[in-house]
């Protein structure tokens, strides 16, 4: 998917839109529904139904959107692509590790609300909030790699990284932290070097 092109960059700023506005209703005291966020953002209601199926799910993201940094904020002012790419892996690591619970409980929502909707032909977009961070950081490869290949590799990156693949290496591995930590690193590198490097 290329977070960059004209509908799917639409699609990235009504998920925005609708977050900000359960957001801002939440610091309000307000109720935080669907139809509220809609009626806030000024989205109509249909739509907003296509990108969250509960209010409760719309104000799980909300509460992680909140606290989440900007592809400029994470990758900084480093040049390198190897180090641009590590540090939206860190971050995304540490982002999980600090809200573990709230993860969990976003992605079982997020899982329940797929297996409810399984006869949609195209299950909503979840926040997709790395595939615009790996964006960035991998724009040096521009006129390396060619477009195709720079998207997906974001999509490699984005899909062994994130939420997921911390539970994976904590549930399933067994891993203690630091371990994990070490391997996530590790796994993004090694997927970046076989992209870069001949």
């Amino acid at each position: 998917m290329d977070i960059d092109s004209g509908r799917s960059q639409q699609k990235y700023r009504t998920r925005r839109a609708l977050l900000a506005a359960a957001k801002s209703l939440a610091d309000q005291k307000q109720p935080v529904t669907i139809q509220a966020a809609a009626d806030a953002a000024q989205i109509s209601r249909a739509t907003a139904y296509r990108y969250f199926t509960s209010s409760e799910y719309l104000m799980r993201e909300a509460l992680l959107d909140a606290e989440w940094s900007t592809p400029e904020a994470v990758v900084g002012g480093a040049t390198d692509v190897r180090e641009r790419v590590r540090r939206v892996q860190a971050y995304l690591y540490d982002f999980t590790f600090r809200n573990e619970t709230a993860h969990r409980l976003f992605v079982a929502k997020a899982l329940e609300a797929s297996v409810q909707s399984a006869d949609s032909a195209k299950p909503a977009l979840r926040g997709a909030r790395r595939l615009p961070m790996y964006a960035l950081a991998l724009e040096p490869l521009k006129g390396t790699l060619s477009d195709a290949d720079i998207e997906h590799l974001g999509l490699r990156l984005s899909a062994a990284s994130g939420v997921e693949a911390f539970i994976a290496l904590k549930d399933v591995c067994g891993l203690d932290d630091r371990t994990a930590r070490a391997i996530s690193e590790s796994n993004i590198l090694a997927i970046l070097d076989s992209a870069i490097r001949p």
